[in-house]
């Protein structure tokens, strides 16, 4: 008797873990669902079964899609209608906004049906979205916002909407179910600046011209692009005897796109600034101090009149100069570790046989080149004890379309130059 007692306790143990056990290996989301299903009576939700596409501020005719799946309580008995709306949301600052506007009715008898559950399937374009919020393409720029909201209501008078969800409803893997669907805008202009110097203003190492490569590609062959606008301002961070040179930023220079040089429906510009243009009328090297700062803000202006362009530094379309002072680490012997030359050829056919040579310690030279396209990069080691770095520049043909920056072992610029870069020995400077 004791015995069977005994068996019958451990069994009945035994059986309690088996059901933990099963219970605490069931997923997060299974959870979620079993628990949505059981305690939310005749609740319903809008299921996210797919969405895509995207909204490009040049194509009228882009389109958003989505397939949506309704569950109830009763098997999508309880529904009546799924109503559809859009709003803008204009973050340019032009105070566009519009919110709610109507977009569609999707009525039970519309439905069809996936995996036995009520389904539709809806898609709206870019020119049917500006008309139901009354916005003109004129006003859609990067960053602005496009939101579709949906709110089922069922047959009892109840409806569901993104503010009646949670996380796990709205985001989870298993419902999907966030009512809301917002697209944000893009530009579809490919811009982008490659650094050719260092583009920093050292007080105590020599400087170059700033020199930067410019490339635009609106996917068009330019013909959804006007003009290139750059504009300039200076930050006076070391003012002295309470004498602030700062100033507000101007139109600096203007190109029209049509005008640049185009390959492949990409135009490009090879952007020289000399020093003194970049300091301007009222500004000489002596007034600059450690961390004063010129800021470079470079727009697009398309064709229709929309002006594309970012405002901080190391975004898409602005960058900073720095003005640093140079504690250098090789002053006595060459800094060790691994160097980094990048190439660039502004006619992307490689570097028409100019070269740079590396020796290190008097040893044999190792010539480094960019042998086709516009870009590349190599490497060399300088080993720890070294004694000596010697680094040179050999010309080619095409000169104005050499650039090059050579990259420390700490990832800054140790030496930068072109086009036109004078042969000879190339100064390898490692700050701190």
């Amino acid at each position: 008797m004791n015995i069977k007692f005994k068996f019958m306790k451990n069994f009945k143990i035994y059986a309690l873990l088996a059901v933990a056990i099963f219970i605490t290996s069931c997923s997060e989301d299974d959870k979620v669902t079993i628990l949505v299903q059981e305690t939310v009576g005749s609740g319903a939700i809008l299921r996210t079964l797919d969405s895509s596409g995207s909204l490009d501020m040049f194509n009228i005719a882009s389109t958003l899609s989505f397939t949506i799946q309704e569950q109830d309580a009763e098997g999508g008995d309880l529904l009546d209608r799924v109503e559809i709306t859009g709003s803008f949301v204009d973050n340019n600052g032009d105070d566009n906004s519009v919110s709610g506007a109507a977009l569609a009715t999707i009525t039970a008898s519309e439905f069809g049906e996936t995996e036995e559950l009520p389904s539709f399937d809806y898609s709206i374009t870019l020119a049917e979205f500006l008309t139901a919020v009354g916005i003109d393409l004129t006003q859609v720029l990067p960053g602005d916002q496009f939101v579709v909201d949906m709110e089922l209501f069922t047959t009892d008078g109840r409806s569901f909407k993104n503010s009646d969800t949670t996380g796990n409803v709205s985001g989870g893997s298993f419902f999907s179910s966030p009512y809301q669907y917002t697209e944000e805008v893009d530009d579809g202009i490919e811009f982008d600046i490659t650094d050719v110097n260092a583009n920093e203003i050292s007080l105590t190492n020599p400087n170059m011209d700033y020199s930067v490569m410019i490339t635009i590609d609106d996917g068009n062959d330019q013909t959804l692009v006007e003009t290139l606008n750059i504009y300039r301002a200076f930050i006076d961070r070391s003012v002295i005897d309470d004498i602030n040179v700062s100033e507000e930023e101007e139109l600096f220079a203007t190109f029209n796109i049509a005008d640049l040089d185009i390959t492949d429906g990409v135009s490009s510009l090879d952007y020289l600034i000399t020093l003194a243009d970049l300091y301007g009328p009222n500004l000489t090297f002596d007034d600059l101090g450690v961390n004063d700062e010129f800021q470079l803000r470079y727009e697009v202006v398309t064709a229709d009149g929309r002006v594309v362009t970012t405002d901080e530094n190391d975004t898409e379309y602005y960058r900073a100069v720095f003005v640093t002072e140079c504690i250098q680490l090789n002053a006595d012997a060459p800094f060790a570790g691994e160097y980094t030359i990048n190439f660039l050829d502004s006619f992307e056919d490689g570097w028409d046989g100019a070269f740079i040579s590396v020796s290190i310690d008097g040893g044999s030279a190792e010539d480094f080149t960019l042998e086709t396209g516009g870009s590349g990069s190599s490497t060399f080691t300088v080993p720890e004890g070294a004694t000596t770095l010697l680094v040179t520049y050999t010309a080619g043909n095409f000169e104005e379309e050499h650039t090059f920056t050579i990259l420390d072992p700490n990832g800054s610029s140790a030496a930068s130059g072109g086009p036109f870069i004078p042969e000879g020995e190339i100064i390898i400077l490692v700050c701190e």
